[in-house]
This record gives C-alpha cells, structure tokens and sequence, in this order.
C-alpha cells in the first residue's frame, strides 16, 4: 500500500488508486465505515510537558506546559500534533454526525473512508443519490460529499461537494472549471463553537446541488459543441506545451511527446466513445489525464488533485477548449 495510506475502503470501486479494501456493497451505518476504514480510534488531547528542573535525585523534573496541549492517537498513542489550549478536537464520530446532519439522514451511502499519513489526516466520501443525467452520455454523473479532517493543526475540518463521472471517477466541480468558488466548501474551524455552524454546513451544501445542477447547465453546453479532428490536436498540443526551442532538451521534447500521446489515447477509450467528439469529451479527457495518467509524487498528492483541492489546470482546459472550439 502506498506509504501514505494507512488504511481505506472503496465500494465496488477504488476512485484514486487500486489499493484498499473493495466492499461489495456500502456499511450499514458511520460505525461500520468507521471499523472498514481504519478509523475506529480517535485523536484524543493530552498535557504537554516540558523540562523544568532536577529532582533531587538527579532525574529530570517535568511539568505540564500551560496553554498547550498535545493531539495524539487513542490506539496507539503516536503523536499527531502540538496545539494551543484552543485547539478542539473533532473526532471520527463527529465526522458522521456532522454529514448526517447536514444531510439531515441517518442512512448515509458511504462510498469511501481512510486513513492517510499516519493518522495526520483522514476522509470519508458519502453519495448523494441524486444523479445527473446528461444528453449523449450514458454515464451518469454522481453528486458526491466529501469531508476531510486534519489532525495536525494545519487544516479546518472541511466538507466539499464533487462531481464524479463514475466510468473514469474523474472530479470536476463545476466552481472549478469555471475558476470561481459558489460557497461548496464548508469549514469548521477546530474551535468549541464548531457545533453551532451545522446550519450553516448544511446552507452550504444546499449550493453544492445547485452547483450540480450548473455543472449539468454546464455539460450539456459542452456536449453539444462538435469537435473536429484539428481541433482536438489543437488541445492537445496547447494543453501540454513544449518549451521554446533553444531552451529544450531531447529528453524534454521525448517527454513531451509521451504525455500527449497518452492524452490522445484517452480519447480512444471505451469509456469516452460517446463524447469523444464533443467540447465534453475534452474535458473528460483532461480531467483523466491530470488525475490518472499524470505522474504523482505520491498517494496524497494525487488525492489532493483528484478531490481535496482546487486543480487550476482543470481551469485552464476549460477555457483551452473554449478557445479552441471557437475556432475553424
């Protein structure tokens, strides 16, 4: 397993990657996600200590440090940050009240949970079961929720709402490619008050059906713009640049090359047949090129793209096709 996955599950499907656990069918309720997913512990808060003095017998003297505290495993005790005393935990139960709430039902559709960089940070991804149906596409588009949580002091517990073409698992927000945020990410700050924001969370993700809805305005534009051989070359040579001669190597220019081979043999697939000769085929193709296909340092980092954040160059092809559809 990829060495910053501690633990996950995937219904039927991995979306990100071919490791984890595959359940056959979704958990009966947040406490079953929680066990299938490695998140059956909790961050708990402990004093922090630090040096004072001497003890008399010479053995150091340690006293607690005030206005700190330290975020630590229950399991296993590892140390996951050290915060000021206003630092509120929210633990792994909470994760599910807050979706339930904000859903406003107990029976959530766990698509996906885990475990990442040794409990640092965790997710879990519900459907809303409220596809999305598009004219010309047979795969439908599912809306999904997802919150993450860091318990490393570098992050607020966050839900998101994504888009998922489920055939290629590609994520697009529509707030994303259309470069503007339209209030589909919810916050909770780790503060006492973070309770009192459920109402608001739950505003935020009565937007996020209304961005699917202008996701779909959005998509059926796209679907409707026929491309032409030319132009789809055209994409591709612009969305994947060479540098400018002089200044590039052959090494650089094979690279080049490979990567947009690869993205030409995307619009071949099986999964795209039906669009690939649309606006939308291009930018399904995209999305998986730079989720997929593009090289990733690491699990996380492909996670980051595919999901946790925003991915400017899913902007930028939109507007790259936008630009090459208007011409002959």
């Amino acid at each position: 397993m990829p060495a910053n996955v501690e633990s996950m599950f995937s219904v039927r499907q991995v979306p990100w990657h071919r490791e984890g656990t595959v359940l056959a069918d979704y958990p009966g309720d947040w406490d079953e996600a929680r066990r299938l997913a490695g998140l059956d512990w909790d961050p708990i808060a402990t004093e922090v200590y630090g040096l004072t003095d001497l003890n008399a017998d010479g053995s150091p003297c340690y006293q607690p440090i005030e206005g700190w505290k330290c975020i630590a495993r229950s399991d296993n005790g590892r140390v996951l940050s050290i915060n000021k005393d206003s630092y509120t935990v929210i633990s792994h139960g909470e994760m599910g009240e807050i979706v339930e709430a904000v859903l406003a039902q107990p029976n959530v559709n766990w698509e996906t949970a885990g475990v990442l960089d040794e409990g640092r940070a965790v997710w879990c991804l519900a459907l809303l079961d409220e596809p999305a149906e598009l004219p010309g596409d047979d795969s439908p588009t599912l809306p999904y929720l997802a919150i993450t949580n860091r318990h490393d002091g570098t992050a607020a517990c966050a839900l998101r709402a994504t888009a998922v073409r489920i055939v290629c698992a590609n994520t697009f927000r529509a707030a994303e490619l259309e470069g503007e945020r339209t209030g589909a990410t919810f916050s909770f700050i780790h503060k006492a008050s973070w309770r009192n924001r459920i109402e608001e969370a739950r505003q935020a993700v009565t937007g996020a059906r209304a961005e699917i809805r202008r996701y779909t305005e959005l998509a059926s534009e796209l679907l409707a713009i026929s491309v032409t051989p030319k132009q789809r070359e055209l994409f591709v040579c612009e969305f994947i640049p060479k540098p400018p001669e002089g200044l590039i190597t052959d090494r650089v220019a094979r690279n080049v090359e490979e990567a947009r081979n690869a993205l030409r043999l995307l619009f071949s697939l099986a999964t795209n047949e039906q669009i690939a000769g649309t606006a939308y085929g291009l930018v399904q193709a995209a999305g998986e090129y730079l989720d997929h296909v593009r090289t990733a340092r690491s699990w996380e980092t492909r996670l980051n793209r595919t999901l946790i954040r925003p991915e400017p160059l899913k902007h930028r092809a939109l507007s790259l096709i936008r630009e090459v559809t208007a011409t002959a």
